[in-house]
């Protein structure tokens, strides 16, 4: 099934160049990574809207919770085997180690959202 044809005046035509500096444009990029939307629709918004669309997650926000949950994953599994007496010793040192990480981690988080 094909996309439905655009009406003439909804059809976007016109080109607006403008030129930015790196640091601008490595800004306008990571806003528009962080909010999930091209580089050009953040602009259009922003012009016509008056206000940036709403930030959903940062990619590092994104990232520390894919780790964080495959560190939470890790945990579990070796809990389970260490609850059903089926582990090997070595299990115990790396479940303390997971601990500490998580922990760490959760700690950062914490700090993080007070310093800001």
């Amino acid at each position: 099934m094909a996309r439905p044809r655009k009406k003439e005046s909804e059809k976007r035509v016109v080109q607006v160049n403008i030129r930015l500096t790196f640091s601008e444009n490595q800004r306008v990029n990571d806003l528009a990574k962080a909010v999930g939307i091209t580089p050009a629709n953040l602009i259009r918004q922003k012009l016509f809207a008056g206000k940036f669309p709403p930030i959903k997650h940062s990619p590092i926000e994104i990232d520390l919770y894919r780790e964080l949950h495959r560190i939470g994953v890790n945990l579990n599994q070796a809990t389970h085997w260490i609850n059903r007496n089926e582990s090997p010793g070595e299990y115990l040192s790396i479940l303390i180690q997971l601990s500490k990480t998580v922990n760490h981690a959760i700690k950062l988080l914490v700090d993080d959202g007070r310093s800001g």
